[in-house]
């Protein structure tokens, strides 16, 4: 049966075709959302791709020897100002990326020093409640002790 018709040939293989299914144009970031979980439903065979999270960005570091050294001073010629500015672009970028690394790992030192101090004191309560429930233990074999006796 060679039919010319797309849509009956869809509709032969068990696909529903694009023409009854009416276009509905989101409005909102919460329609956008309904639609694609929707669609995701709907081929729910279909693997989903999760995108891995983005790497910090790594800075090049400077070269040891840097030979043509240049300053902003006017006598430079004026194709040298560009590559100048580039430069010192360049080197602000390296310096600002090394701080907020300094920066990161002064809070994570500080998140590490407050874990471990929270452990410690929870250590030290639990330690505290358990003697108190050991002492009360032996209070109460004590007694049945003195009891029995």
């Amino acid at each position: 049966m060679a039919t010319t018709d797309n849509s009956e040939a869809n509709l032969e293989l068990g696909k529903k075709s694009n023409a009854s299914q009416p276009v509905i144009i989101p409005k909102t970031a919460t329609d956008l959302q309904k639609i694609k979980l929707q669609r995701l439903i709907q081929n729910f065979e279909k693997p989903v791709i999760i995108p891995e999270r983005r790497k910090d960005k790594k800075v090049l570091e400077p070269p040891e020897f840097v030979r043509n050294v240049m300053g902003s001073s006017a006598g430079a010629g004026s194709g040298e100002f560009h590559v100048y500015r580039h430069l010192r672009r360049k080197e602000y970028t390296r310096q600002k990326f090394i701080e907020e690394k300094a920066g990161e790992e002064v809070l994570q030192e500080k998140y590490h020093q407050k874990v471990e101090e929270n452990r410690r004191k929870a250590e030290e309560r639990t330690a505290k409640k358990r003697a108190k429930r050991i002492k009360q233990k032996q209070k109460k074999s004590n007694a049945k002790a003195v009891i029995k006796k």
